[in-house]
């Protein structure tokens, strides 16, 4: 999210849409790199409650390494991820 410095009301309304889309499919959603504007505002709209402080991250290489230590504290035996995209598909995966 560096790139997004500023979001506005139908920007909000994506994010709670989608968000109400990961819990459906049992998904966690993740935030990485957003900027002090948009946090704001999604603090004031109650989304960060809803997507949870320990899930928004800095930076994406910080949700990445976040993300890898749950999925392999969750699954320890499971160790051998052939690529990123496993890797990703595991994070979102991870409840």
């Amino acid at each position: 999210m560096g790139a997004v410095g500023n979001i506005d009301t139908s920007g909000i309304n994506m994010f709670e849409e989608l968000k109400k889309n990961t819990d459906i499919k049992g998904l966690k959603l993740f935030l990485a790199n957003p900027r002090g504007e948009v946090i704001e505002k999604l603090n004031k709209s109650k989304l960060i409650e809803a997507i949870g402080q320990k899930r928004i991250y800095l930076t994406v290489g910080d949700a990445v390494e976040a993300c890898n230590s749950m999925v392999y504290a969750s699954k320890p035996k499971q160790l051998a991820i052939e690529s990123d995209y496993s890797l990703i598909s595991e994070c979102l995966s991870y409840q």
